[in-house]
């Protein structure tokens, strides 16, 4: 799987077609790995089995039938955030969508120095945000804030994330390295926290959001609780 995959939705297919070419120019000459799928229409990419699981959304703010800026509200409401560049044909419509905290707005005809411009944007905040798991050549993605811990399982580690798990063939050590220090804490010798995902601890455990009780060792409650302390006083990656 590629490491960066881009939807883009616009219901003119020329438009459609150099715009996705220009992408893949782009992600080549940066020697990025990354997908650029394209939609003829909102309702096509909303009903897509991975629909809210894309880096990046490029949109044309007007289509007929469910336009660009409704689709940007939908995923707005599921908390997809910074991760859409809306595309228009008419300036009057340039400043759309605000309310949805878009990072860019391009107007057609595209020009690859704006595009260029904008996608450098979207993907230094895509790093920003999320851990790259190196391992054996391969590469995954996983966006930080979906991460509720990391764990050291039969000679590997297990990274939670919601109601799935996926398991590297790395060291807690190593996977350590990979992640913000400020955002991740060992509570235990086995186990690494994302902050974010902390609603309280008490000297049995470290609580989660999600109810999850994760144990916590003497020799890491102290130092924890003050790394807890200052990441709640100033949040963020």
């Amino acid at each position: 799987m590629s490491s960066y995959r881009a939807a883009l939705c616009d219901d003119e297919a020329a438009d459609r077609v150099q715009i996705a070419e220009l992408c893949r120019d782009i992600f080549t000459a940066w020697g990025m790995d990354a997908e650029v799928i394209p939609f003829s229409t909102a309702d096509e990419l909303r009903r897509a089995p991975d629909a809210a699981l894309f880096d990046l959304y490029l949109l044309d703010i007007r289509m007929e039938g469910t336009s660009g800026l409704e689709l940007a509200r939908q995923f707005y409401s599921q908390g997809i955030r910074d991760r859409i560049i809306f595309i228009t044909g008419d300036p009057e419509f340039a400043l759309e969508g605000y309310d949805v905290e878009p990072l860019h707005y391009l107007l057609k005809p595209v020009g690859r120095d704006r595009l260029e411009a904008a996608l450098r944007r979207a993907v230094e905040r895509w790093e920003q945000q999320t851990a790259l798991f190196r391992w054996g050549g391969k590469t995954a993605a996983l966006p930080l804030r979906e991460i509720r811990c990391l764990e050291s399982r039969d000679h590997g580690v297990v990274v939670c994330l919601g109601e799935r798990e996926r398991t590297f063939p790395l060291s807690l050590a190593e996977a350590e390295r990979l992640v913000p220090a400020r955002m991740f804490r060992r509570c235990h010798k086995s186990y690494l926290v994302n902050m974010d995902w902390v609603d309280h601890l008490t000297r049995s455990g470290v609580f989660l959001r999600d109810g999850r009780c994760l144990p916590v060792s003497r020799s890491c409650y102290a130092g924890f609780q003050t790394a807890l302390v200052r990441y709640l006083n100033h949040p963020g990656i």
